[in-house]
């Protein structure tokens, strides 16, 4: 069955840029933090997926991160290490530091130890065993702030760069065994990065687009390279110390790889590789196994693998929902860091018969290699619709105080939108008399209500269902009188932590039962269904050994549609309470090829196919597919013919959203590439290549 599609194209949210990462070997998470100060934690176990989020603070700075086993430090330009609570997304605790603001922070490889460097040259010691945060010493003053700061293998030295200087501390004593000088006839040189090798050899990046290694026993130059055409921001490298990578303001990242001369067993860094995945400044680089992860100014999660040389980029997406409808009046709920929008679809012109109408378009079919997933895609531009009424933007609403916005909903029926913020949840009547007369009234929210990291309206939008911090409440709607809380549920019987993932209420099924699923970030999938007026646990689902990317109640068959960050789907029969026999094992081979997570499930009106939303495409798989070859017998690529065995791939760039508005109507909500270079600032080193 044909599908009419909106295309939507509009919704342009401003990439932010990322300042700094740090990746986390032991669990095998990347934490991130942006330049408006929110900080995300993802998931690199099997693909990139982001796994929590902490919103911005209005004026807030992180400049700097670190792990300690699973916890999470950051200081900035407020002047105070800060630790983390990863469950509630808040501060859990604040240490103010000497020196003001702090520009650099490392963890000792032992993880016993954390080091800050500040503004005014002090050097603040902390030690950060038995989950405490304790202040241990001052390192001596020094002239200048400092950018960088490392600790070496054996947690006993540090090394700092600052303006024309890098110094070597004793960590025990505190004071410095080593300064050396960096300057060039008299030009002031910026160290930015720093990384300690084997045999106490450091390397520096600094403004001239050297990199260099140094003795950090006697201060004197091993050798020097000028890499790059401007500063060099960031050095990563890999975890055998025998390569190095670096980039900054020239976005190019190069490689530097250890050798042994020919003619005598010493060993020499020779320029082995350079990528340029990036075009706008690199802030900093990660080394993850064998793949190389870059940050900076366009905020795009950029990976290469240096060794097979496959490569991937995430632009900066929003957490989820981004974006919602109102299939009954075709309401897009948009949302951006600080302010919602709603739009009116548009309409497609139909003929007689109700058809829709199509424009003259011949049907190309043309074969696309995806270097980003390692397979080939088959694009087909279909016919272009005509439109009888265009889209219209029926309103813009700003939070208070430009707060940025955790959560939001739209209510089934239309009337009723609701945003929360790091301080309040709001929630709005939305009446029209028609498209250019739109206006908000307030809806009191009685009770405790405060702030929310999930919202779920029901079918019939009488109950908004809220989750924040392991308590979900139910709240009975009257927009005429208030909110009003009728039942709470305390998460900590069933789920491991309160953060969550997954946060959905299902439509009626048809043994009557309605059933509310959620998802944390340690795998838990409990699901609690209504028995009269209030609702219990009703299963948890058995515990697999990743974290759900997306998931879906098929209302129709009352079933539990499951996809892992590894890719494994499994659908779960809500009433007889076991798996189902689909999909099995056996997946079409192509879908093992792809190398990116599942974003959103969603089954076909008909229920004869399942639509899988990926970053870049959508994967339609029919129910009844069967496919012979088992997912350890991967193929390359996939050929045009395979488009008609059971799976179809409609490649898009980038896939916001998709949703159905009834079996034959649906809505992709895009975010184009051009879209965001047009919001970047102009490229201060432009790469002879780019990828986009």
């Amino acid at each position: 069955m044909a599908t009419s599609v909106h295309r939507i194209r509009y919704y342009n949210p401003q990439p932010t840029p990322v300042n700094c990462i740090a990746y986390n070997k032991l669990n095998k998470q990347l934490s991130l933090a942006r330049k408006d100060s929110s900080i995300e934690i993802w998931d690199m176990t099997h693909f990139p997926f982001l796994l929590k989020f902490i919103p911005a603070v209005k004026d807030g700075s992180v400049e700097a991160l670190g792990w300690v086993k699973d916890r999470l430090l950051t200081t900035g330009l407020g002047g105070a290490l800060v630790e983390w609570n990863l469950e509630e997304m808040c501060i859990r605790n604040t240490i103010l530091l000497t020196g003001y603001a702090a520009w650099c922070l490392d963890v000792s490889p032992d993880n016993t130890l954390v080091a800050v460097g500040t503004e005014q040259g002090y050097v603040n010691l902390y030690n950060v065993e038995n989950d405490d945060i304790i202040y241990k010493k001052l390192f001596d003053k020094q002239e200048g702030r400092i950018l960088c700061c490392k600790f070496n293998e054996t947690s006993s030295i540090l090394v700092t760069g600052s303006v024309n200087t890098i110094r070597v501390w004793n960590v025990e004593t505190g004071h410095a065994t080593t300064r050396i000088s960096v300057s060039r006839r008299g030009k002031e040189v910026i160290v930015w990065s720093l990384v300690t090798l084997e045999n106490n050899i450091i390397a520096s990046g600094d403004s001239l687009g050297r990199l260099t290694l140094w003795d950090g026993n006697t201060g004197d130059e091993i050798e020097s390279f000028i890499s790059h055409k401007a500063d060099i921001l960031t050095i990563a490298v890999s975890e055998d110390k025998n390569n190095l990578f670096c980039s900054g303001v020239d976005p190019t990242i190069i490689q530097f790889r250890k050798i042994k001369k020919s003619d005598s067993a010493d060993e020499q860094w020779v320029k082995s590789y350079q990528n340029s995945i990036n075009q706008h400044d690199v802030r900093d680089i990660a080394v993850l196994d064998q793949k190389v992860l870059s940050v900076g100014v366009d905020g795009y999660i950029s990976t290469f693998h240096y060794v097979r040389k496959g490569f991937q980029r995430i632009p900066h997406l929003l957490p989820t929902p981004r974006s919602l409808v109102c299939s009954s009046k075709k309401f897009l709920l948009l949302r951006y860091s600080n302010h919602l929008e709603v739009w009116k679809l548009g309409a497609f012109l139909k003929d007689k018969s109700g058809r829709p109408v199509a424009e003259p378009a011949n049907v190309i079919i043309k074969n696309k290699i995806n270097t980003e997933n390692n397979h080939s895609d088959c694009e087909k531009v279909n016919e272009m619709l005509k439109i009888s009424e265009n889209p219209v933007k029926l309103l813009s609403l700003q939070t208070k105080g430009k707060k940025q916005i955790q959560s939001c909903a739209i209510s089934p029926n239309g009337e009723l939108i609701v945003y929360s913020t790091e301080s309040h949840t709001r929630m709005l009547k939305l009446d029209s008399d028609d498209e250019s007369n739109v206006y908000l009234s307030k809806v009191i929210l009685n009770g405790s209500i405060t702030t929310c990291s999930h919202f779920a309206f029901t079918e019939d939008s009488k109950v908004l269902i809220v989750y924040n911090a392991g308590t979900i409440s139910f709240l009975q709607v009257d927009p005429e009188a208030g909110v009003t809380v009728t039942q709470t549920i305390n998460t900590k019987k069933h789920l491991s932590c309160k953060s969550i993932l997954h946060f959905q209420i299902s439509k009626k099924c048809p043994s009557n039962k309605v059933y509310l699923v959620v998802a944390d970030t340690q795998g838990d999938i409990v699901i609690w269904t209504q028995i009269g007026k209030k609702f219990e646990h009703y299963i948890t689902l058995p515990k697999y050994h990743c974290v759900p990317s997306a998931m879906v109640v098929d209302a129709e068959k009352e079933t539990l549609i499951v996809a892992y960050v590894d890719r494994k789907v499994v659908e779960y029969e809500l009433f007889e309470k076991k798996f189902s026999d689909w999909p099995g094992s056996a997946m079409p081979p192509v879908w093992y090829d792809t190398k990116q997570c599942v974003l959103s499930v969603h089954p076909h009106p008909s229920g004869q196919s399942v639509v899988f939303q990926h970053l870049r495409d959508l994967f339609v798989l029919d129910r009844k597919a069967q496919f012979e070859m088992e997912p350890t017998k991967k193929k390359k690529s996939a050929d045009a013919g395979e488009m008609n065995l059971g799976y179809h791939i409609l490649p898009m760039k980038y896939l916001s959203d998709f949703y159905w508005l009834g079996k034959s109507e649906a809505v992709t909500v895009e975010i184009l590439p051009e879209n965001i270079m047009s919001m970047l600032p102009p490229v201060a080193i432009r790469n002879k290549r780019s990828v986009n």
